[in-house]
């Protein structure tokens, strides 16, 4: 699997475009992209962000708890030579349905609600997130709701 992941990663570092097609794991890290900017938007990497996000990486992707790891590290990579969400985002609406995009944006909330507070970073992430996901303000409702819900808290 990683070794799709590391070209996809040489190949959005590199500035070069693909005429590929994005594989599932090419997509895969484009979502955990997606969380690692979440996780460090409020300007500081908690480490219960950083679990909130392993643990969506397992049970969203089957990923086995040897590669969750790295693929944390590989997203923060990416994360970071990136100059752009739309090269991401663009790739999962090509090829993600619409309820497996809504559920991303709820993987999201739940990242951003693992120390239990959504600072104004935060909130602007999730919103331009949505936007590029082209999710209505239901479905961001939504999702917002449902992640409060599964962290047994009171909606934010």
């Amino acid at each position: 699997m990683f070794n799709s992941l590391q070209d996809f990663f040489l190949r959005k570092s590199s500035g070069t475009k693909s005429n590929k097609e994005p594989t599932d794991d090419d997509l895969k890290l484009a979502a955990a992209t997606l969380m690692f900017e979440m996780v460090r938007s409020d300007g500081k990497v908690d480490q219960l962000e950083i679990v909130a996000m392993g643990e969506i990486l397992r049970k969203q992707f089957n990923l086995p708890a040897e590669d969750i790891h790295e693929m944390i590290e590989l997203a923060q990579h990416t994360s970071d030579h990136s100059v752009s969400l739309q090269g991401f985002t663009s790739n999962i609406c090509e090829k993600w349905g619409n309820a497996k995009r809504v559920k991303l944006l709820e993987n999201l909330w739940l990242i951003a609600l693992a120390d239990q507070r959504v600072d104004a970073h935060e909130r602007h992430l999730l919103r331009k997130v949505a936007g590029l996901l082209y999710m209505t303000e239901v479905q961001i409702f939504q999702a917002k709701h449902n992640a409060s819900a599964t962290l047994g808290l009171d909606d934010f």
